[in-house]
């Protein structure tokens, strides 16, 4: 009878072990935190984006980047980083607090182009959208005489 009962707790030391080994790979293939849907808009109003659009001219003074989330555990954390003509500007966290959740963030912009990355916590990039600013100054100004030919 001993021998048996051994076997038992041999064989179920074994099938723990080898759940222990599988069971952090399986939860590593769902990611924690998606992006369902990632815009631009002029504004946000009662939690919807407003006028969403990838160009604005050169009168916006801010742009609002909205995000739905869907988050496996909550609270979570993501950054809205905001890059201008290649270069990075700005890092706004944000907090998850449901899932499904909206949330956005808002920039300060000025001419040029710009992109917006979410990352999770971990700094991997979950979605990014781009928007530019045009220059309507540059474009009204009146073009530059030719230099006459010597």
């Amino acid at each position: 009878m001993k021998k048996y009962i051994i076997a038992a707790a041999i064989t179920a030391a074994g099938v723990c072990a080898l759940y222990a080994q599988t069971a952090p790979a399986a939860e590593k293939a769902a990611p924690a935190v998606k992006v369902e849907k990632i815009v631009t808009a002029a504004s946000v109003v009662n939690r919807e984006p407003v006028n969403e659009a990838s160009a604005f001219d050169n009168a916006t003074a801010q742009v609002y980047t909205w995000t739905k989330i869907t988050a496996q555990q909550v609270p979570a954390k993501i950054k809205h980083v905001y890059y201008f003509n290649g270069e990075k500007v700005r890092e706004i966290e944000l907090t998850i607090s449901s899932s499904p959740y909206r949330v956005w963030s808002a920039k300060n912009v000025r001419p040029g182009k710009w992109k917006v990355e979410v990352t999770d916590e971990a700094g991997t990039v979950l979605a990014a959208t781009e928007f530019t600013v045009s220059d309507a100054k540059a474009a009204a100004a009146p073009a530059k005489p030719a230099e006459p030919a010597k």
